[in-house]
């Protein structure tokens, strides 16, 4: 990302999501000191200071995108049902709203590699310095689940999407919210895989399509569709693996601050 892109990027920031996302996001493109504090977060406790300073929000989900899945969550989960999230990392972002608004006697299956998966090379991606925090990511997500499982079913598993899904007897879930890697090949599947294993009535939801598509985007997403994030001239990005694959798998989506939803499957 040149100079120029990461000023707008940090302006788009501050107007959008405030001071603290500036200053963790800056920290994140200092040369070493985020580094260092990624090693001391796998080992520290607590965590969460030295996880701000590697430069890495542990919650990726801002408000208004929290309030956008809580609202829509409420209107179909309204008795026991079975849920499945696709990449959960901390579990302080989307999982937070199914832990707290899933009607009792539900189940909630967390899904996620919890190892880095960005392309080498690409210092573009939003999750660059997720990367090295992916054991103290594992734990935190643990304790959060401690929290809530006398009211819940959870069940935590770590393996990649692509080998695990398959193993999952079809029709099993009642809403599916993918947020694993954003990368088009996997995003996608991801996406066939939830069609496969979504119950009739149930809805697919997901995280970071960060506009909606249009013909120029969806074109754009085509030329960059090795690529996690994509930077625009005007600071704003999106992630074209997402966007393209949300085109080409859904006839129509919903979508409101980054947070994207199918109408109900039958």
């Amino acid at each position: 990302m040149s100079t120029a892109s990461k000023i707008k990027r940090a302006r788009l920031l501050y107007r959008e999501r405030g001071l603290k996302w500036l200053a963790v996001s800056a920290l994140g493109e200092l040369p070493v000191l985020p580094s260092i504090f990624a090693k001391v977060a796998n080992i520290a406790m607590p965590s969460g200071p030295f996880v701000a300073l590697a430069g890495v929000h542990s919650n990726q989900l801002w408000q208004e995108r929290r309030n956008s899945i809580r609202r829509v969550a409420g209107q179909f989960l309204t008795k026991p049902c079975d849920v499945l999230e696709i990449g959960t990392w901390m579990g302080k972002g989307s999982t937070q709203v199914w832990l707290q608004t899933l009607p009792t006697g539900s189940s909630l299956m967390l899904v996620d590699a919890w190892r880095p998966y960005i392309a080498e090379g690409e210092t573009a991606a939003a999750t660059v310095g997720m990367d090295g925090l992916h054991h103290v990511a594992i734990n935190t997500a643990l304790k959060e689940i401690y929290k809530n499982e006398a009211r819940l079913s959870v069940s935590l598993v770590r393996a990649e999407s692509k080998t695990f899904l398959p193993l999952l007897k079809e029709r099993s879930f009642d809403l599916i919210y993918i947020d694993g890697s954003h990368y088009y090949a996997d995003a996608k599947r991801d996406m066939q895989e939830a069609k496969r294993l979504l119950r009739p009535g149930g809805v697919i939801c997901g995280d970071d399509l960060d506009t909606a598509p249009r013909d120029d985007l969806v074109a754009l997403a085509r030329a960059n569709m090795e690529s996690d994030l994509f930077v625009l001239p005007d600071g704003s990005a999106f992630h074209p693996g997402v966007l393209l694959a949300v085109t080409e798998e859904f006839e129509r989506v919903n979508c409101e601050n980054g947070f994207w939803w199918t109408d109900p499957v039958h």
